[in-house]
């Protein structure tokens, strides 16, 4: 561990080890699941708490996004829900309306009359079937609000809008993996494509994000997490830089991943790692390599990644919601059934 940003003493480090172990210890649910696992189990740097939420209803999280300090998550299973850290989901309309959600996003002021209203990422007609942005308004009525053009058999991925204040506000991005493709899409619905990412490479194409005006390298770009499709090298998954004009820059934001699959910049209140950038890696999926645990969060500093969490088992999404890393695994007790999982500061 690297503990040169450590703002406690020796002391309360170890008190806060014994705090983990307790903690642990006390949840039947994770280490019932750890003990089913062949890797190590779930595991976090101390002083952090990392631990598997429990929530009814909810199957395969796959996407979350923050909604006022509430968790939004779509599920593989079918469905989109408001859930809270106690672990209570709540269905925001039918399961039946939303078959294949993947990324969720949620209305900024501005953005037409839709401020507040749910927007999910759809494949409609089957998992690879064409993508679809449904609109869940505040009664739960869901209504198609785009259709990403030229976009058969495109596996829906991540979803969401344009950083205020930057060259790509005002619109919301949709990322496409079966063609490579990003769109954009208008306050009216209108979708096009923003970006399409084949040549001379075929990306497979996870999340987006937008990273704040601080940071230098990348300030006023969007960053994308992609790996070579049929790449053969373990690690050749990278986060690229895309200007406003939907080119892929020739330079890499950070290069070294296996499958980046969520990333972003933890908040001032994030104990001893504040403001860092945090990155979620799936790994190989567990369907291709016996369930093995290789799924990691990493924590970058002063440009180098460094291991902060892992035994996750296929991580697909991170997002923070408050001060607490908020990580979809929808394989962490087996496949097709998955959790939340929560990683939370100590101090």
């Amino acid at each position: 561990m690297n503990f040169s940003k450590r703002k406690s003493n020796f002391s309360v480090f170890a008190a806060a080890f014994g705090i983990v172990v307790l903690t642990i210890a006390a949840m039947p649910g994770l280490t019932n699941s750890i003990a089913r696992a062949s890797g190590a189990g779930l595991d976090v740097e101390v002083p952090f708490e990392i631990k598997a939420l429990k929530t009814p209803g909810l199957v395969a999280p796959y996407f979350v996004q923050d909604n006022h300090g509430t968790m939004v998550v779509s599920d593989q299973a079918g469905g989109v829900y408001s859930v809270t850290f106690g672990g209570k989901a709540t269905p925001l309309t039918d399961k039946t309306k939303i078959k294949n959600p993947a990324g969720v996003a949620i209305g900024p002021a501005g953005f037409g009359s839709y401020e507040g209203s749910v927007f999910v990422l759809a494949a409609a007609g089957g998992i690879k079937g064409p993508c679809e942005v449904e609109r869940i308004d505040k009664s739960g009525a869901v209504s198609t609000f785009a259709k990403l053009p030229d976009a058969a058999a495109t596996e829906c991925r991540d979803m969401e809008f344009g950083a205020p204040g930057s060259p790509f506000a005002g619109k919301l991005y949709a990322v496409a993996s079966g063609n490579s493709t990003i769109y954009a899409i208008d306050p009216s619905g209108k979708a096009s494509a923003f970006g399409t990412y084949n040549k001379p490479i075929v990306f497979e194409l996870t999340t987006i994000s937008f990273p704040p005006s601080s940071d230098t390298k990348a300030a006023g770009m969007m960053l994308i997490g992609m790996r070579a499709k049929g790449g053969f090298a373990a690690k050749v998954g990278r986060i690229g830089m895309v200007g406003p004009d939907g080119k892929l820059k020739d330079d890499v934001y950070l290069v070294g991943f296996i499958r980046p699959s969520g990333f972003a910049w933890s908040p001032s209140d994030f104990g001893s790692y504040s403001d860092e950038l945090m990155i979620a890696d799936t790994g190989k999926f567990a369907s291709e390599n016996d369930n093995e645990r290789d799924g990691v969060v990493y924590r970058v500093e002063r440009g180098i990644a460094r291991g902060f969490a892992s035994g996750l088992m296929d991580p697909t999404d991170m997002k923070f919601v408050g001060n607490k890393a908020v990580i979809c695994d929808p394989a962490e007790k087996g496949k097709g059934q998955g959790a939340i999982v929560i990683i939370s500061s100590m101090l």
